[in-house]
């Protein structure tokens, strides 16, 4: 049954290129990337798992009122593969920390961009600014300005 429900998850997301991700995808997170991409990145640009804090994501694909838009919860079959990309990818906080639900809080957001200054309030519109095809989740490209920064 679940091999099922994964195969017509899996005919139902289009197969993206990996290529220019931050990280290399491998096949066994390949699954949970296509559907991070399909679930979230179908209303608002898909950020790389790094930007946010492991605790942050496992809050924000069990919760049905995201940042104020209600969501369908996330099926079990793909609860787990999702899960284990975005674990993959992201590093847990310190267990004292506070958990920064906006990308533009998170202190991983800033290690990635250690000389950026970043416009305030951090908006997902923004990061094509810099990182041209960032809508193919391509974050690795960067446009003319920053192609030669130190």
């Amino acid at each position: 049954m679940l091999c099922a429900l994964v195969g017509t998850a899996l005919s139902a997301i289009a197969t993206p290129d990996f290529s220019g991700t931050v990280d290399v995808v491998p096949l066994n997170t390949q699954l949970g990337a296509q559907i991070y991409l399909q679930r979230c990145g179908s209303c608002h640009l898909a950020v790389p798992p790094e930007t946010l804090p492991t605790q942050a994501w496992q809050v924000l694909i069990q919760e049905t009122n995201h940042y104020g838009a209600a969501l369908e919860p996330i099926s079990r079959p793909e609860l787990g593969p999702l899960w284990n990309y975005l674990r993959t990818y992201s590093r847990p906080l310190p267990e004292d920390s506070q958990i920064p639900f906006r990308v533009g809080r998170s202190p991983f957001f800033r290690i990635l961009h250690p000389r950026v200054q970043v416009p305030q309030p951090v908006t997902l519109n923004g990061c094509a600014q810099c990182h041209p095809k960032a809508t193919l989740f391509n974050f690795r490209e960067l446009s003319p300005q920053w192609l030669d920064s130190p």
